[in-house]
Formats: C-alpha cells, sequence, structure tokens
C-alpha cells in the first residue's frame, strides 16, 4: 500500500530531553509554507525556558523557503529569549541547502 502525498509532506515533532537536562526536538517530515507554523510554535514553546535547544533534522529530507524562512526567523526568536537553538544531524540534503543559501555561517549547524 502507498502513502498518500500528504502524509509524506507531513511534519512530525518529538519531544525528548538528553540526559543533561537539555531538550531535543525529533523532527520528521518537510519544513514547508504548511509546517513552518507547527516548527516555530514547538520552537518558541521551549526556548523561554531553556538556556539550550536541541533540533534533530535527520528525518527532515526537504525544506522550502517558508521552510528556510521560519527556520531562520525561529533561531533569532529563541536567541532573543536567551536560547542557543542547534541545528543537529541535519540531513544532507537540507544540510546542501543551508549551504547553498549560506545559512550555515548564521545558524547553529552541528
Amino acid at each position: 500500500m502507498s502513502t498518500t502525498p500528504g502524509a509524506q509532506r507531513t511534519l512530525s515533532i518529538e519531544h525528548h530531553v538528553d540526559e543533561n537536562g537539555t531538550p531535543r526536538l525529533i523532527c520528521r517530515g518537510r519544513v514547508n509554507l504548511e509546517s513552518a507554523a507547527t516548527f516555530r510554535n514547538e520552537v518558541k514553546s521551549l526556548s523561554p525556558g531553556n538556556k539550550k535547544l536541541l533540533v534533530d533534522m535527520s528525518g527532515v529530507d526537504a525544506v522550502d523557503s517558508s521552510g528556510l524562512g521560519s527556520i531562520l526567523g525561529t533561531y533569532v526568536s529563541a536567541k532573543n529569549d536567551g536560547c542557543e537553538m542547534i541545528l543537529v544531524n541535519v540531513h544532507p540534503r537540507v544540510k546542501d541547502l543551508l549551504n547553498i543559501t549560506r545559512l550555515t555561517s548564521v545558524l547553529g549547524v552541528q
């Protein structure tokens, strides 16, 4: 059985806390026009109370221009809250996009 195209575009985000007490968001799907607000709201819910937030992007295989804008805007918003948002395990396709747009030099990417 095949999945529907809409299901492939859906962004899901799981909350975890590592052994140091640092929150980690595990993202799967795509960050695009439809899911950009979800991404932003999830980070916004955690950034005011934390000094560091890890965003695991290994399951995100596509980001469109709205998604890029959301990631950048969310990074700036978290920074204004005193929280360092770090993108970790970035999918190679997304990392290429971040390199092309030179956002790796702005965003915390590991």
